[in-house]
């Protein structure tokens, strides 16, 4: 007991340690309800294949016929046989759990300080991967191995106790039907077969192995268990030849000595008990390191994929940049073209030989009909400008949304080799258009559409007039013309292209 309560805390911690590296490691449970039955019975787990004799060995350990006859049902599912404390057949029973495992309560002495567990066949259990590889197995202190003489160590034998020697549990063998060897060589030749291979299985030189026959013993002591003076039954049963040829006294005895804590078997008793929870928290937490060790190169190859992707982002950034700065200098050359064709005009328009053009202003006060050069601003400079920048962005940002939705879907498609389940369903499809870049284009083209070629040739008819009537008088013709061109061209005509074109300039530059 003061082992166990040393050994406790430690369990905990280990549980506390699984489940925080493996939460989805269920087989946790596992070790934390062998570390609850810490201070219970000795768990003895008898398995065997089916038509082993494994029901008679076990019979024959009860003294009864408890399984097949008995108030045991014959079943293949696991039955876990414990101790009544009632010395009377009517108050022996099993109770079936709804997940089909019978809990039995019997009157059996051997069962005061060990529970036993009676389980389908081997081939049974690997077959259907019962419960007993799952649970059993694990939380056994010792396992004793049923085979029988006339085939030992069968395939699916052999599949089971490869799972054994995983969890590293104490095997007792137990060759059965002794009877069907005609000699003392054959069973020497058969003992020895099962210990070599034993030896090579579960990986050990420590193989105990006892040839019985189960049907002699249990035919013995069902004759002096009905007999009375029970005081006599022990001694009785030692003279019977059946007894003595059975060789069911080595076995038994060997198990009792497990009972008493006196004896080395004793001592090694509660050796195994204490390391059945140890057992289970050594090959979990072995899992859980190889584990942690996987996730860790996961993260490892997923951070280099990871900081991939962010270069190749950047690096496409750069490149979008370098090639939207062409885009931005064909709005340049839109503008300065523009320009170009509004100065020649200007500059054309303003000679001595238009100087009717000059009297029209400053005798009609700044009334009138719009001038030729007027309309021929607006319909052969202004507007056609505006439309070839309406063009250029509508071809631009085609191009930078086709060149956006090619470049995601790579990512997209990456997210969803690498890391398939934190991508989205609706997001594995092809993407659409990009919503900033559609955005964008909504605003510069409501800009675009928003400006009057109308509007802006008037304003910059009044601009020409007001020079006119403000500088005639004293500057004559020629100041004029250099008061236009001083004053319009270097600040109007360029405010207006501008602001007519700036909205597709801008937008090629921001996006």
């Amino acid at each position: 007991m003061q082992l166990i309560s040393v050994e406790k805390p430690i369990l905990s911690e280990a549980v506390a340690i699984i489940r925080k590296a493996a939460p989805m490691m269920e087989e946790v449970e596992l070790l934390v309800d062998a570390a609850s039955r810490l201070s219970e019975p000795f768990l003895l787990v008898i398995v065997g294949e089916f038509n082993s004799g494994k029901s008679t060995f076990i019979n024959a350990l009860l003294g009864r016929k408890y399984l097949q006859e008995g108030v045991i049902p014959t079943t293949n599912e696991i039955m876990l046989l414990s101790y009544s404390d009632v010395d009377s057949e009517s108050a022996e029973r099993c109770e079936r759990h709804p997940d089909g495992q019978y809990m039995c309560y019997l009157s059996a002495p051997i069962l005061k300080e060990m529970n036993l567990v009676d389980t389908p066949g081997t081939n049974v259990i690997l077959q259907r991967q019962q419960r007993l590889t799952e649970e059993y197995v694990p939380r056994a202190d010792l396992i004793l191995f049923v085979l029988s003489s006339d085939r030992p160590l069968t395939e699916s034998e052999v599949g089971f106790l490869q799972y054994v020697q995983q969890w590293k549990k104490k095997v007792v063998f137990v060759l059965n039907k002794l009877d069907l060897y005609r000699n003392s060589n054959e069973l020497e030749e058969a003992t020895a077969f099962v210990k070599e291979n034993a030896r090579k299985l579960l990986n050990t030189e420590d193989v105990i192995l006892f040839p019985v026959s189960s049907r002699s013993a249990l035919e013995a002591k069902l004759l002096y268990s009905n007999n009375d003076g029970r005081e006599h039954y022990g001694k009785a049963l030692f003279n019977d030849p059946r007894w003595r040829n059975s060789k069911f006294h080595d076995l038994e005895h060997y198990l009792l000595s497990f009972l008493d804590g006196s004896t080395d078997n004793g001592k090694e008793r509660v050796r195994l008990k204490l390391e059945t929870p140890i057992g289970i928290a050594d090959r979990l937490l072995t899992s859980c390191q190889r584990l942690v060790k996987l996730e860790y190169e996961k993260a490892i190859d997923d951070l280099t994929s990871i900081k991939d992707l962010v270069s190749d982002a950047n690096n496409y950034a750069v490149k979008i940049e370098a090639d939207s700065d062409s885009w931005q200098r064909q709005i340049s050359s839109l503008i300065a073209r523009a320009k170009s064709r509004a100065i020649s005009l200007m500059e054309s328009t303003l000679q001595l030989s238009n100087i009717d053009l000059i009297f029209t202003y400053t005798l009609t006060g700044g009334k009138g009909t719009p001038t030729k050069v007027t309309s021929f601003f607006q319909n052969d400079i202004l507007s056609p400008s505006l439309d070839d920048a309406a063009n250029l962005l509508s071809e631009y940002s085609t191009w930078l949304g086709s060149t956006n939705i090619r470049e995601a879907n790579i990512y997209v498609e990456c997210f969803h080799e690498r890391w398939g389940v934190l991508v989205a369903q609706e997001q594995r499809a092809p993407l659409e258009k990009n919503e900033l870049v559609d955005e964008g284009e909504k605003l510069c083209v409501k800009a675009l559409d928003g400006f009057s070629a109308s509007a802006a040739a008037k304003v910059f008819e009044e601009e020409i007039r007001e020079v006119a009537l403000g500088t005639f008088g004293g500057l004559g013709v020629a100041g004029l013309s250099a008061s236009l061109l001083t004053s319009v061209l270097t600040s109007t005509l360029e405010d207006l292209l501008a602001l007519a074109l700036c909205s597709a300039g801008g937008f090629s530059s921001v996006v």
